[in-house]
C-alpha cells in the first residue's frame, strides 16, 4: 500500500479502477494494488496475528480503564512522519499496539501504563563485514553502542541486484542482541536460517534499531549495504 497527496485538480478518488483500489484513512489517502488475499500462515506471521490479538483485546479489558487516557496522551504528545514528512496523531490504541510490538520483538513483556518518555539514541554509522567465499561471518556494527536499557534489532533483505540504492520493503526481521553482545553483532546464523546462505555478488542491505526495554521506543534506524 502506498500513501497518495492529490492535487488541486484531483481532489480525491474512492474504489477500484485500472487494477489499483483507492481509499482514505485517518492519515490520508491510500492506493494499493488489487490481489486476491493470500494467507501464508508462516510461524512468524501467526505469531505477529497472535500478538495484535493479544493486544487488542488486552486494550478494551477493564483492567486497562485507568490507563488508556495515559496512552490517548502519549499519542498527542509524540506524532508520527508520514513518508511525505507530515505529521500525523496516532490513536492511543495504535501508540498502544507500536511500543508494544517493538517489546515483543524483543522478549520482553508488555506494558500497560503509558511512559512518560520516548527517548532512544540513534545507532549511528553501521558498518558490515563479511568473510568467505562461502560466507561463515557476517556482521554489523553501530557507531553508538546500545545501553543495558536497550536492545539493538538487526533487520535485512535477501539478496537483491547491486544496481539498487535502496531496499523499499524488502527488510525483516532477524535478532536482537544485548548491550553485553559487544558490537561487532554476527547475525549470519539468523541471516542463513531466514533468507538462504548469502549468495556471491548479491547485495544486502541492514538496519540497526535501538529499542529501549522499559518503554518500547525506538530509534530511528541506521542503515547500510553490502555486497557479497
Amino acid at each position: 500500500m502506498a500513501k497518495v497527496q492529490y492535487s488541486v485538480a484531483v481532489g480525491d478518488l474512492r474504489n477500484k479502477a485500472g487494477g489499483a483500489v483507492f481509499t482514505k484513512t485517518r492519515f490520508g489517502s491510500m492506493v494499493r494494488r488489487k490481489v486476491s488475499p493470500t494467507q501464508p500462515r508462516s510461524s512468524s506471521q501467526m505469531n505477529v496475528r497472535a500478538n495484535f490479538t493479544f493486544l487488542a483485546k488486552k486494550w478494551a479489558d477493564s483492567t486497562m480503564d485507568a490507563n488508556r487516557a495515559g496512552w490517548i496522551n502519549l499519542a498527542d504528545t509524540y506524532p508520527v512522519k508520514d513518508v511525505f514528512g507530515n505529521s500525523q496523531k496516532l490513536t492511543g490504541l495504535q501508540m498502544f499496539i507500536k511500543l508494544n510490538r517493538a517489546l515483543n520483538t524483543i522478549s520482553v513483556a508488555p506494558i500497560l501504563v503509558a511512559p512518560a518518555t520516548l527517548s532512544v539514541p540513534y545507532p549511528g554509522a553501521l558498518t558490515l563485514n563479511h568473510d568467505g567465499p562461502p560466507v561463515t561471518l557476517l556482521t554489523v556494527n553501530v557507531g553508538t553502542w546500545p545501553t543495558a536499557a536497550e536492545r539493538a534489532v538487526v533487520y535485512a533483505t535477501p539478496g537483491i541486484s547491486k544496481g539498487r540504492t535502496s531496499a523499499g520493503q524488502r527488510f525483516r526481521y532477524l535478532s536482537f542482541f544485548e548491550s553485553v553482545n559487544a558490537p561487532p553483532f554476527d547475525f549470519i546464523t539468523a541471516y542463513t536460517n531466514k533468507f538462504g546462505a548469502p549468495i556471491t555478488g548479491r547485495q544486502i542491505f541492514v538496519q540497526v534499531v535501538f529499542v529501549n526495554m522499559t518503554t518500547g521506543a525506538q530509534s530511528l534506524p541506521g542503515e547500510q549495504s553490502i555486497i557479497i
